[in-house]
């Protein structure tokens, strides 16, 4: 698995499998811009999952991973309070799951 370093470039490329440590996710909106990718929060039980032109943002303090299940582009931006507001949150609660039956 790879690890990448948050630097200052507002959107960059993932490889697949590369894990990208956030240390302070508030204020920040991040936006799958190609591919597919997994956040998960510190003390937080969603599983956030990103495809192509969703973003997610938060307003806690929490340290965030983000994750590439395949080559990606993602891009990170600082959201101020005044538009906070209007940035879509997508996933704000787990995503349902399907349930299996099996015929017998």
């Amino acid at each position: 698995m790879n690890t990448a370093t948050l630097l200052d470039r507002a959107e960059f490329d993932l490889a697949a499998r590369t894990l990208v440590d956030i240390p302070d996710i508030s204020g920040t909106q991040v936006i799958c811009r190609r591919g597919s990718l997994w956040i998960t929060l510190d003390n937080d039980p969603r599983d956030i999952v990103l495809e192509a032109g969703e973003s997610f943002f938060s307003t806690e303090h929490r340290r965030a991973l983000v994750y590439a299940f395949q080559p990606s582009v993602v891009a990170m931006r600082a959201v101020g309070a005044q538009s906070a507001s209007r940035v879509r949150r997508v996933a704000a609660s787990p995503r349902p799951r399907l349930a299996v039956s099996e015929s017998t």
